[in-house]
């Protein structure tokens, strides 16, 4: 006998914008307020050709598209994993990331995030795939 097929369907799909406006305002929130994040002269010295997104600030992002949807069905956030791979660049224009989750079996979904490049067309990867681990009252 296989192995049962595993439910990938598409459970959110969402243009989300990233612009130093946000990551300024996420800094106030969260009280992150390395420069790196915010300053492009501090940004350059450590290195980096922009200011960059705070990673908290992305997966966070991803953790709210993942919490309304089990809200709409009955579930919770118990966990989630995951690695980045890229930073996100600031620039004056807001920086556009690709956000999908798919259920990829009971209690589990798994979220992609992408940054378009200046063509709006190509993908990059921002982070590994982030595997969120949740408990549903009935199978979500």
């Amino acid at each position: 006998m296989g192995e049962e097929p595993v439910d990938t369907e598409l459970i959110w799909d969402a243009i989300e914008e990233i612009s130093l406006d946000r990551v300024r305002r996420y800094a106030d929130v969260s009280g992150d307020h390395n420069a790196i994040h915010v300053d492009p002269a501090a940004a350059r010295a450590a290195g980096l050709s922009a200011p960059i997104a705070h990673g908290l600030l992305i997966v966070g992002i991803v953790l709210r598209h993942a919490d309304d949807w089990l809200t709409r069905n009955g579930g919770t956030i118990s966990g989630c994993d995951t690695r980045f791979v890229r930073p996100v660049y600031l620039a004056e224009d807001p920086v556009s990331l690709h956000v999908t989750g798919h259920r990829a079996g009971p209690g589990h979904i798994d979220a992609a995030v992408w940054r378009f490049d200046p063509d709006g067309v190509t993908h990059r990867a921002i982070i590994r795939p982030i595997r969120i681990s949740y408990t549903a009252d009935a199978d979500t």
